[in-house]
């Protein structure tokens, strides 16, 4: 498993910790590591292995490259672990009264965190669960547009309660959003094999790519081109010799 840290989220940290809800903030991300980490265990069992955990300002997310069995068993272990998380808490609370006032706020945090991922809009479970079960371009409009509501209710939502919070997940679903819409294009360098051209978005799709020679762009390859490419020549061929030729 590869674990990287996104740089907002080192600065999330420090404005909780400068303006307060530093406990909150804390409960909220070790809901998420659950819920992710919940996810990554059944992927492993259901076959994926090329697994990254990313560090984002709200939470851990889970991201898996190729192929792999049971993907709506997947997708439905992050909000189930929140809940049955929030089911056992709140029962140890039953019996020890005391607890409540300690854990109340972990309660509420699990809870909400499985009826958010519920929603669908992608990239939150229930938008990847719809799109899975309706693999159907009119699926993926209706969950991008989704996305963008509960962005834009989240920014909304900020500006009236001024919590910290909702800017981080309104600024995650909005980006989310700008993502699913444009397409995250695939960095190449021109002595890259081309085989490198064949990466795909997590619904199966290819990504377009972008070819650089260190930092200037030569050119842009549409998802519609590069399979051309790919049948012409053999898949070790360095990408700039494919394109010369192709030319």
């Amino acid at each position: 498993m590869k674990i990287k840290v996104h740089p907002l989220f080192f600065v999330a940290v420090l404005c909780y910790a400068l303006f307060g809800g530093v406990k909150d903030y804390l409960f909220a991300f070790l809901s998420v590591t659950i819920h992710e980490l919940s996810h990554y265990a059944v992927a492993l069992i259901a076959g994926a292995k090329d697994l990254t955990v990313r560090l984002m300002p709200c939470g851990a997310v889970l991201s898996v490259k190729g192929e792999f069995s049971h993907q709506g068993a997947v997708l439905v272990a992050g909000p189930f672990s929140n809940l049955a998380l929030a089911s056992f808490t709140l029962s140890a609370c039953w019996l020890v009264p005391e607890l409540y006032g300690s854990f109340k706020g972990f309660i509420a945090a699990n809870v909400f965190l499985a009826a958010l991922n519920l929603l669908p809009a992608y990239p939150l479970d229930g938008g990847r669960l719809l799109r899975f079960l309706f693999p159907q371009k009119w699926m993926r409009t209706a969950t991008s547009a989704f996305t963008l509501l509960v962005g834009g209710a989240a920014l909304g939502f900020f500006f009236f309660a001024f919590k910290l919070n909702y800017l981080l997940f309104a600024v995650f679903m909005l980006l989310s959003f700008v993502a699913s819409v444009t397409g995250k294009g695939n960095r190449c360098k021109l002595s890259d094999p081309l085989y490198v051209l064949a990466r795909t978005d997590e619904e199966g799709r290819l990504r377009p790519a972008v070819v650089k020679r260190g930092k200037k762009t030569v050119c842009r390859l549409s998802p519609s081109k590069i399979p051309r490419l790919l049948v012409a020549y053999p898949p070790d061929t360095p990408i700039g010799v494919a394109l010369g030729r192709y030319k």
